[in-house]
């Protein structure tokens, strides 16, 4: 428990290296992005590469917005769908031929099944309403679309949203994706920002991103790097990005602040205990992970 009380600030390390460079973890929460592009803009970073690996088929819609996702190839099998949103709220799913499943939601999310008789290409999603409805309204809530058990995000070629009022938006398939839609909404140039798509992360995902940002590193020559991570993620972030670089690289790290783990008063709740115990553990697996694969 002693050691454990120390934990802290050797997990939650910031240690910066000076670097023009800085990859971005993309899985940190999206509402700590702004203190993302405030690091970035303090420390002067000139080039932002961001990581992540597949997210949920995951997204908020309103009346006449519509999801859009294109395979890879073509394919059949289990459909479900689970979502919720308002009362009276419903959703509607089709592909080029006609309707695939359709069906009202409760306010707490639950699955939503079908199985394809023929096999689609594209998955379209739109929400529905019994009564009259305001355009603002968030009807429904998509918490994960899967076809036989796969999320839908693995299987797409291309995610777009067409959205009520005439726009068209690209989807968020990664958390790479989220990341850099956050960071161009804070106002960065997206002419320095470039993602970095993990689509097969195996068991770390952590691994899997600094795995794909060192084969970007080798090939745009940098000798040099920041790690952006999430609390007391850091440590871990910089072991397992300096591990998949190398020593030709040096790796330094940035720590966001969690909010719900922070110095100070993390002990007070079961889930601080739970954050650091876990990142405690991955430390030295990360040494190891390399080894392993």
């Amino acid at each position: 428990m002693f050691v454990v009380a120390l934990a802290f600030p050797y997990l939650a390390v910031n240690a910066p290296s000076g670097a023009s460079v800085a990859v971005v973890e993309g899985w940190i929460p999206k509402e700590h992005i702004p203190a993302v592009e405030d690091v970035i803009d303090s420390l002067g970073y000139e080039r932002i590469y961001v990581t992540g690996t597949i997210r949920p088929c995951s997204y908020t819609l309103r009346i006449r917005d519509t999801l859009v996702l294109d395979l890879t190839h073509e394919r059949s099998g289990e459909l479900v769908v689970n979502a919720c949103g308002s009362r009276g709220a419903g959703f509607v799913v089709m592909d080029g031929e006609g309707v695939l499943l359709e069906d009202s939601v409760a306010d707490e999310c639950q699955p939503y099944r079908t199985t394809l008789d023929r096999r689609v290409g594209q998955v379209l999603i739109t929400p529905s309403f019994k009564g009259r409805v305001q355009e603002e309204w968030e009807l429904l809530y998509l918490a994960s679309v899967t076809l036989d058990g796969t999320n839908l995000h693995a299987l797409q070629r291309n995610t777009i949203i067409h959205r009520q009022e005439g726009s068209v938006e690209s989807g968020t398939p990664t958390y790479a994706d989220v990341a850099v839609a956050e960071l161009l909404r804070c106002g960065h140039d997206p002419q320095a920002i470039i993602p970095l798509r993990t689509l097969n992360a195996g068991e770390s995902r952590t691994w899997a991103n600094a795995k794909l940002f060192a084969l970007r590193a080798s090939r745009d020559g940098i000798k040099k790097v920041d790690v952006i991570s999430f609390g007391i993620h850091a440590r871990r972030s910089r072991v397992t990005y300096r591990t998949a670089c190398g020593a030709g690289v040096q790796v330094g790290v940035v720590s966001i602040p969690d909010p719900e783990v922070g110095p100070g008063f993390w002990w007070h709740n079961v889930k601080g205990w739970i954050k650091v115990l876990k990142e405690l553990g991955g430390v030295p697996s990360s040494y190891l992970v390399d080894g392993l694969e």
